[in-house]
């Protein structure tokens, strides 16, 4: 049995999207099987994602999902933190 460009496509997607930090090419290589194209399964991932809410990136010859960089403000939360005064500052008061 020989997977279909698009059954490796999806390997590859779901090996990206569990993974704990960026995979290199040859980590994705290591568990498709044999005679699968990793590199052309990425860059047609890559494309597939252009334009949406979440992108495939290459960072540092390595492959990961990330909030595409227009929408990244939307993760940053503000709040404010109280902050304690030592005990030096609190008997000059």
């Amino acid at each position: 049995f020989t997977p279909s460009p698009q059954d490796i496509e999806r390997r590859v997607e779901a090996l990206l999207f569990a993974a704990a930090g960026p995979l290199s090419l040859a980590d994705i290589q290591r568990r498709l099987p044999e005679g699968a194209d990793a590199e052309a399964a990425v860059l047609a991932l890559r494309d597939r994602y252009a334009g949406r809410g979440v992108v495939l990136e290459q960072v540092a010859d390595r492959w990961r999902f990330q909030t595409a960089p227009d929408l990244a403000f939307m993760m940053t939360e503000e709040r404010e933190e109280p902050r304690r005064l030592s005990r030096a500052a609190l008997e000059t008061l």
